[in-house]
């Protein structure tokens, strides 16, 4: 437990809206985490790689199970004190890719 007087830490978990690697949104993630490394104590961003997850589909929920790539990202979720969104908009909205991202991290098992 921490003292009173004990600065607290802040972990980051940063998301980025594009999936192509090259994205200007990447380079936005990449520097906020070098600024952060080089300069700001009590703090640290991770970047969470949202590729790999599968499209929103109860039915790849075995035994009220997430699938293991969706378990693994929602357990970083509940480990972070906050969140550093970088995503383009398409269409007055966020991309594809982090609204599927959002509707995992904040699912329910299938009941």
């Amino acid at each position: 437990m921490e003292s009173p007087s004990s600065p607290k830490f802040i972990k980051v978990t940063a998301i980025c809206g594009s999936l192509r690697k090259a994205s200007f949104h990447h380079g936005l993630i990449r520097s906020a985490i070098d600024i952060t490394n080089n300069s700001i104590n009590g703090m640290s961003i991770e970047h969470i790689d949202i590729s790999s997850l599968p499209m929103l589909n109860t039915d790849l929920e075995v035994d009220d199970k997430f699938p293991s790539e969706v378990e693994s990202f929602r357990q970083k979720i509940l480990q972070s004190d906050c969140f550093l969104f970088a995503s383009p908009e398409y269409n007055y909205t966020v991309t594809a890719p982090l609204k599927n991202a959002i509707d995992w991290a904040s699912k329910l098992p299938n009941v």
